[in-house]
This record gives C-alpha cells, structure tokens and sequence, in this order.
C-alpha cells in the first residue's frame, strides 16, 4: 500500500523567537506541502500556537496538554489519528507512535563540546536523541558531520541514517537595495563597513576568539555586529564582549526580526561563524544566498557546507580568524567569494530538501 497519510509535529515550526532548527521545521513543511506527488499532511500543533505561518491546503489538529504535550498529547492524537507514518522535523519522538517514525537530528553538540552546555541540558538532549534514534524508523542528519557523531556516540547504523542537507529560503536571503538596508541598520545605530556574527550566544560559537580577532584588526572605521540570543552559559561572554577595547566599534543587538535579519546578511562586509561544533551551520547559506562573503571554522560541518565557497580557519587560533577576516575583506578576495556564495546557495535548496525527506520517508514506508 502507498503512503498516503504522512503525520507531522509542527509544534517546532511555530516557536518563538525561532533559531536554525525552528526555521528547518517551517521551512521542511512548506516545502513538502508544495511538493505535487506528495502524501496527505496533516500538521500537529499545540493549542496556543497561532497556525497562520503553516501553509495552506493541509490539514492542522491542535492538540491540548500543556505538560506533557509530545509523550502524551501527541501519542494520543497520532494513535486516535493512525497515520501511515510520523515525522519529527526538530523534536523528539513521542512515547506512542506509528510504526514508521522519522526524525531529524540537527547536532550533538552536547556530547561533542560538553564544557559548553549546562549539565541538566546535556542530561535531557542526550536522553531524549537517544530515545529518538533507537525507536525511529529511519534517522535524517542534516550533514556528513552529523550521521558520524550519531554512529560513533550512539551506536547507530549507519545504513539507518541517511543525510539531508538543509536548504537556504532565496526569497528571505538575497542582496537588497543599499535604501532598504540602511533603513534596518539605523535602528541599531549599525553604520557600514561591519562584520557580522549571527547566532544564538553561547561557548561553542566562539564568539569571544572572533572578537579578539575583530581588535586586532587596523580598521577604526570597521564594526562588529553581534546578533542573536542569549543561549547557554553566555553571560561570561557577554562580559567579554561589555569589556572589550574596542567596545565602541561593536554593537550587541540582540535577536533580530526576519527583515532586520535579512538586512544585516546583505549589508556586511563579510559573515563569520568560526564555531567550533555546527551540525549544519545555516548562516553559513544565509549570507553566501545575501551576497556576503563567508568566514567560517574549517571543522565539524562547517567545512562541508561551505565546499570552497568561503574562507575556512582554525577556530582554536585568533591569528587564523583575524587572517581569514582580512582575506575576506580584500576587494578581489571579496568578489571571488560573493561568486562562489551564489553558487553554493543555489544548489541548497529547501525543494531538494523536500523530495530528499520524502525519499527517506517512503523508504522506512515500503521496508518490511
């Protein structure tokens, strides 16, 4: 028998403010409802979520329980409902559940750099990626990086887990009009040239060696722009950064809106995220589909994302960070980048996503 009815928790897609797995849930949903030859959806949500974001054409059940919503609420919705098949975009699967089970997981951050998350947190994610790749059906990665962290800490086949790389939205993220950026930069007292980190706050983006990068840079006229977040264990690096000498030339902006997002990507000089650990690394799309030049760690996923569209440094070393900034910010260098960018962005598209899930889907379907 075919797949005809696919389930969904498309509670992820609909939280606020939304980080990189957020947007993956809304983004992997749409594309698959635009998708022609595709099963009937049905989108589970909870109670006090405005559905006004999830497209049209698709069935949505809201789905009661405030505690307890997934191993509870979502169990008795999907068992009363008997779909073919369940997939968990960005969350975990729940306790009750059909027999073909699908989940994406985005990093295990938490086992590769521990020093970087709370203990409760690496308690809770590992409980909760364990149970999830145990019980599914099949495992998507969103990268090489990721399938190999989940065989090697938690022993799972490798035939089980397939990679899907996410997309990049180019109707989000594309170059704008200098007017409509100098707008959103306003707001924030942001003036150009800048580099840019965008991400949420914590250890393993190694903000704090991107500023000691970024002061030893001999542009006075050259900002750092710091948004996103406050995340784990962020308040030392906040610190940092209130205490840095150059403090006058970095803004801190926090977490920004889609537009002012989009704004900030088009209007840099360059984009760096030299994490140390990234199960994908979607800012990485983001400013190469903006028209920015990329300057990212030459480990984990990022690397892989990237391809040879991007300047690739040690994150552990803040002389490679401050050359991998210089090189970026050279005219020539620049051009070359901004060309490789568009190509890379092109080829990562969340319709390609899509029909990858779904290839994945029906494979866990159709297996005995």
């Amino acid at each position: 028998m075919p797949l005809n009815r696919l389930a969904i928790d498309a509670s992820r897609a609909l939280t606020h403010p939304r980080t990189g797995t957020e947007w993956y849930s809304l983004e992997i949903i749409r594309a698959l409802a635009s998708l022609h030859s595709r099963p009937a959806l049905r989108l589970y949500i909870r109670s006090d979520q405005d559905r006004s974001e999830l497209p049209e054409g698709v069935q949505v059940r809201a789905v009661g329980m405030p505690r307890l919503w997934t191993h509870v609420g979502l169990s008795v919705a999907t068992r009363r409902d008997q779909p073919d098949a369940l997939f968990i975009p960005s969350h975990v699967i729940p306790a009750i559940h059909p027999r073909v089970s699908v989940v994406t997981v985005h990093d295990i951050g938490y086992k590769v750099e521990q020093h970087a998350h709370t203990r409760r947190s690496r308690v809770m994610l590992d409980m909760t990626t364990r149970w999830s790749v145990r019980v599914a059906s099949r495992v998507i990665a969103v990268s090489e990086q990721t399938k190999r962290d989940l065989v090697h800490h938690y022993g799972v086949r490798p035939d089980k887990v397939h990679t899907v790389h996410s997309g990049v939205n180019r109707e989000r993220f594309h170059p704008l009009p200098p007017a409509d950026v100098t707008a959103h930069l306003s707001r924030y007292d942001i003036s150009q040239p800048y580099i840019l980190f965008m991400s949420t706050i914590q250890p393993r983006k190694n903000l704090v060696r991107l500023v000691e990068a970024f002061e030893q840079l001999d542009d006075p006229t050259l900002q750092l722009v710091i948004a996103g977040k406050p995340g784990w264990l962020s308040a030392p690096i906040e610190a940092r950064v209130a205490g840095s000498p150059r403090v006058s030339t970095i803004r801190r902006v926090g977490y920004v809106d889609d537009a002012s997002a989009a704004a900030l990507y088009a209007g840099a000089a360059c984009f760096a995220l030299p994490s140390l650990y990234e199960g994908f690394g979607m800012g990485i799309l983001e400013a190469m589909a903006s028209g920015t030049p990329v300057v990212t760690s030459n480990l984990s996923s990022m690397s892989e994302v990237a391809a040879d569209a991007a300047v690739l440094v040690d994150p552990f070393n803040v002389a490679s960070i401050r050359q991998g900034l210089e090189q970026a910010l050279d005219p020539l260098t620049r051009e070359r980048l901004v060309r490789a960018g568009y190509r890379r962005a092109a080829a990562m598209s969340w319709d390609h996503c899509a029909r990858s899930t779904l290839r994945v889907l029906w494979e866990a379907y159709d297996a005995p």
